[in-house]
């Protein structure tokens, strides 16, 4: 099964692609940043579970999945999945869980004893709000970004500039696409995801598709 490394795009591709990646930040600013303050998955599971269901129905299913499929015309199953190669990708994620984690660590100790800055208190959800936040991690934000940074926008510079300068690109447009998302005051946070950015995109270059960084951003981001 061909990689994402061979993978290809029309100018028309390109053009519709690059109108779902705008599309999908736009949604997201919009819905969360202006219309709907995100709820708290520990306090109020119920409004966050029918934002993760907004979220899954217009951005995964509809814009990214039938974009990507009808629209743009690519083999989003190819993109993500070989059969052949299911173990490493498994593994490969949990060596990207395993490096976010590390990050994640590195970040705290950064913010307070160099920034002097307090990461964000987390309340420990429920039974069902965990269930929640890992559909949201899969369905709607590994699933969503994934398919959109690593997959369409790596392959599209790597096609112009070789890979690891495309690796570090999207990283960059994966950051500041979280603008209106995230507030800007929460600064450190645009560079943990640009780092988080380059090892999703490190892990779809070393397996050439999108399981493994998946899986890292699923479970560990």
């Amino acid at each position: 099964m061909a990689t994402l490394d061979s993978a290809s795009f029309t100018t028309q591709q390109l053009r519709r692609g690059l109108i779902l990646l705008g599309a999908v930040v736009l949604m997201r600013a919009v819905l969360v940043g202006t219309f709907w303050d995100q709820p708290d998955p520990a306090a109020d599971p119920f409004g966050f579970g029918l934002l993760v269901l907004v979220a899954f129905l217009v951005g995964s299913a509809g814009i990214v999945y039938f974009g990507f499929t009808r629209w743009v015309g690519v083999d989003l199953k190819g993109w993500w999945i070989d059969p052949d190669e299911l173990r490493g990708d498994l593994l490969w994620g949990l060596v990207g869980i395993v490096v976010v984690f590390i990050l994640f660590g590195v970040f705290a100790l950064v913010m307070m004893f160099g920034l002097g800055m307090e990461p964000p208190e987390q309340v420990p959800p429920s039974a069902v709000g965990f269930a929640l936040i890992l559909v949201f991690g899969f369905a709607v934000r590994a699933f969503q970004e994934e398919t959109l940074f690593r997959g369409f926008l790596q392959t599209a510079f790597e096609n112009r500039f070789g890979p690891w300068q495309a690796n570090v690109l999207q990283a960059f447009v994966f950051a500041i696409a979280h603008i209106g998302y995230i507030p800007l005051s929460e600064w450190p946070m645009y560079v943990l995801i640009f780092v988080f950015g380059v090892v999703f995109g490190w892990l779809r270059m070393r397996r050439g598709r999108l399981l493994a960084p998946a899986i890292a951003h699923g479970f560990g981001a």
